[in-house]
């Protein structure tokens, strides 16, 4: 009978571990995307309790995309070292996948600047140097980022996203009408550096490639 009852306990166990574990696949880990922790900020050690999390306050009327839900994200990362005068950080469930969305607007474009270019310097968890307009970066994960004069967005994702439906949530949730950057790198992808198309709506130009 002990035996029995250990047999079936080891069972449970693994069979726990499993569904873990497949949880943890559908949905991307906030650290393997650029958070770092070699800085005097207060880092959250433990995961996020989603019960206590869900954000219902953060509008994605204009946002193009199926969302299940939204957790708001309280851990601090390395854009958190500069001075801005707020910053938004979700994570979007969909029933495809999930998307961190993290948003930083600072006081004027000196200090936007001096905080994109010190994150250029030192990008993701392995403090990549990535040159303005250089293609050589690449990773496994998804990024998009969009820079105006005054904000930085960065759209984060273990899978690829439509860069239209993001820019389209941009201009019309924050009313930006012109970025200084936008880079875009598709997962095992070379980094992009993006403009506008002026002259083909809803497209845009490569700006460090001939393609």
């Amino acid at each position: 009978m002990k035996v029995n009852g250990l047999v079936s306990l080891i069972v449970s166990v693994l069979i726990i571990s499993s569904c873990k574990e497949k949880n943890d696949k559908d949905i991307i880990k906030y650290e393997d995307i650029g958070t770092r922790d070699n800085y005097n900020a207060k880092i959250d050690s433990e995961p996020l309790d989603i019960t206590q999390s869900i954000d219902t306050t953060f509008n994605i009327t204009n946002l193009g995309i199926e969302v299940s839900k939204i957790l708001e994200i309280h851990t601090n990362e390395f854009l958190d070292r500069f001075e801005n005068i707020k910053d938004v950080k979700r994570l979007i469930i969909t029933p495809n996948d999930s998307t961190y969305f993290k948003s930083w607007t600072f006081e004027d474009s000196t200090d936007t600047f001096n905080a994109f270019y010190n994150l250029l310097d030192c990008f993701g968890n392995n403090c990549v140097s990535i040159e303005l307009y250089s293609d050589e970066f690449m990773s496994s994960t998804y990024h998009l980022l969009f820079v105006s004069e005054n904000q930085i967005h960065w759209v984060l994702s273990n899978k690829n996203q439509d860069k239209l439906v993001w820019e389209a949530y941009l201009k019309s949730e924050f009313q930006i009408p012109l970025y200084n950057f936008i880079l875009e790198q598709k997962i095992n992808q070379n980094i992009k550096w993006l403009e506008d198309n002026i002259f083909r709506p809803n497209t845009f130009k490569v700006i460090n490639s001939d393609l």
